[in-house]
Parts: C-alpha cells; structure tokens; sequence
C-alpha cells in the first residue's frame, strides 16, 4: 500500500469518468484513484481492496448511487461515503 488515501469515483457515463480522470490527473501523487464505471465494479473495487472514499453519481442504471452506498455502509463502514447527482 502507498499510505495514500484510496478514492473510487462510480459513474456509468464514460465521459464523466475520463473528465474526472483529466481534472484529477494532478492529485495522482496524493489519493490512488480508481474510476468504476458502475455499482457492481466498484463493490468489486472494494472486495480487491478497501477504500477510504467512494464518491458516486445517484442516477446510473441497475444499482443507483444510494443503493451502492448502503451497500458500502454495510461492508465497510468506515469509509466515506459521498453522493452526487445533478438533479433537484
């Protein structure tokens, strides 16, 4: 382990991944990154290896960001968890 905080970003939409990778690109010195392209990689993410932050997209299909959350809560209760969405 490098002792640097591990930070999973989970969206199903590609661009908004590799836009997060891009704008990112700079804290790769500080925070290992993984970017998950849904609920399911990302659980999968965790299991390899647990993270100190997961920061999920709400609206994404077959597991939305909330039920991933809780699923994070269960399992690793420690790690923060953080919510984004682009709707009201």
């Amino acid at each position: 382990m490098s002792g640097r905080p591990r930070i999973i970003f989970v969206d199903d939409e590609p661009s908004v991944l590799s836009g997060l990778r891009r704008q990112l690109w700079e804290r790769r010195s500080h925070w290992d990154m993984e970017f998950a392209p849904g609920g399911a990689e990302a659980l999968a993410y965790l299991e390899a290896a647990p993270a100190d932050v997961v920061v999920s997209d709400m609206r994404m299909p077959e597991m939305d960001g909330a039920a991933l959350l809780e699923q994070v809560r269960q399992h690793w209760p420690s790690t923060v968890r953080i919510l984004l969405t682009g709707y009201t």
